[in-house]
């Protein structure tokens, strides 16, 4: 689906361009299925085994995660005690040409597989992707994210990785759509080198979704997929709007099942077709406005390896070059002190069965009733000043409706909970004892 519309602003040079970056003229995108088996076998043929298993054995209730890397050495530590830490079976990573010690840090890893190839990134980066997927998801999960992205989803704390998975599995679930949230540190941004292992979740704290558009998930064709809850949004914008002017894409499909009818890398990194998305989102923490930004935009500028981002690194390094040390925090900003902070907005749509379910693991763990009632709470009144804040920013009657529904249909999954009542009937008994006092 190509059409006009934000292609034709000034980061993509008034190329005709597709808004939900799917675009067949982008030169990793092969012409034809006969070019696209070639691709494959050269690339298979290509790849060197550096460090750790070629296989990997893994059940229905664990995820491998997959990665296509170059240069990531800053993200490496903060990314491999992520995912041990969610509870990942292994990761594999697939290294094409980095210099900065990458290689040699994640050899220091048991449960890290790493692979290496040559070829050139702009015209195999989504067939590096999508092979790692065939090679390693068939019949599995997997989590497919780039080496500065750490997944997380609602209520983490209390429902494990394992637990998470089975839910999918029980329901048919095949790929789970998630927010991209643009993570920044107090901080301004300056052109500096990054140490070796920064602490991304110590220093890139804030995150600001003041400026982030949503839009309906249809909105991208029809690409095969079926979504279980109408409330999954496609988010644009963000801090990328505030700070460069881009309306750049903010959701991805990174948790997929490949069960023989999901297309995987559907003409984009962002997208699968032919898949039964789940009833709730989860989210990736992003890390790329770090200080090493300068560097990156200057040497991507430089060699143009990602071919369906070139004018956005052209807008990049005009306001860097301009902004020796950028202001990103506002007053809109807010600290992100846990994961369960995004629920009941647009970055963490949840459904009654999945409050149902969270509500079940709470009970299983052994956790008091009052906790889950505490997490019913905090959701509802985090989506009622969501839905606040939205109809401040609806430009239109129309908008104005779908945003009220849609936080209507979640504050309805939240209401709709057994506990929910419990608690609503004890706050009206406080309320008539301190009427009578």
């Amino acid at each position: 689906m190509t059409v006009n519309g934000p292609g034709d602003s000034p980061e993509n040079n008034g190329r005709r361009v597709d808004t939900y970056s799917r675009d067949l003229s982008r030169p990793d995108v092969p012409d034809t299925p006969l070019l696209e088996d070639v691709q494959k076998w050269l690339l298979h043929h290509s790849l060197r085994l550096v460090h750790g298993p070629g296989e990997v054995a893994c059940g229905p209730d664990e995820v491998i995660v997959l990665v296509v890397v170059r240069d990531g050495r800053p993200f490496v530590g903060s990314f491999v005690e992520h995912y041990r830490s969610v509870g990942a079976k292994h990761l594999v990573f697939l290294d094409n040409g980095s210099t900065d010690g990458t290689v040699e840090a994640l050899k220091g890893y048991e449960d890290v597989t790493v692979f290496s190839t040559t070829l050139p990134f702009k015209r195999y980066g989504l067939s590096m992707r999508k092979y790692l997927i065939e090679r390693f998801g068939r019949g599995r999960w997997t989590l497919n994210v780039d080496v500065d992205e750490l997944f997380v989803y609602p209520y983490m704390d209390v429902v494990g990785l394992g637990a998470l998975l089975g839910y999918l599995n029980g329901h048919s679930y095949t790929a789970v759509v998630t927010g991209v949230l643009d993570m920044f540190p107090e901080e301004p941004l300056s052109d500096v080198a990054r140490d070796e292992d920064e602490p991304l979740k110590e220093l890139h704290r804030f995150y600001d979704i003041s400026e982030v558009r949503e839009e309906a998930y249809e909105s991208v064709g029809d690409i095969g997929n079926v979504l279980a809850n109408p409330d999954v949004p496609i988010l644009r914008g963000g801090i990328r709007r505030t700070l460069f002017g881009m309306n750049s894409l903010l959701i991805k499909h990174p948790l997929i099942f490949l069960d023989g009818t999901l297309k995987p890398v559907d003409l984009s990194e962002h997208w699968v077709g032919d898949a039964r998305l789940a009833d709730f989102t989860g989210v990736l923490l992003h890390y790329k406005l770090l200080n090493g930004l300068y560097a990156a935009v200057r040497r991507e500028v430089e060699v143009r390896n990602y071919p369906n981002r070139w004018g956005k690194y052209d807008r990049y390094l005009k306001v860097l070059e301009g902004s020796p040390e950028l202001e990103i925090k506002a007053g809109t900003a807010r600290e992100l002190e846990s994961t369960n902070d995004l629920v009941g907005t647009r970055f963490m749509v949840l459904s009654r069965e999945y409050m149902g379910f969270v509500r079940e693991e709470d009970r299983r763990l052994g956790n008091p009733p009052e906790r889950h009632i505490e997490r019913l709470s905090e959701a509802f009144f985090r989506a009622a000043a969501e839905a606040k804040e939205q109809g401040r920013k609806a430009w239109d009657t129309r908008q104005l409706m779908a945003v009220a529904a849609s936080f209507q249909r979640q504050l309805e999954a939240v209401l709709g909970s057994r506990t929910w009542r419990v608690l609503d009937g004890l706050n009206r008994r406080i309320k008539r004892a301190r009427t009578r006092k």
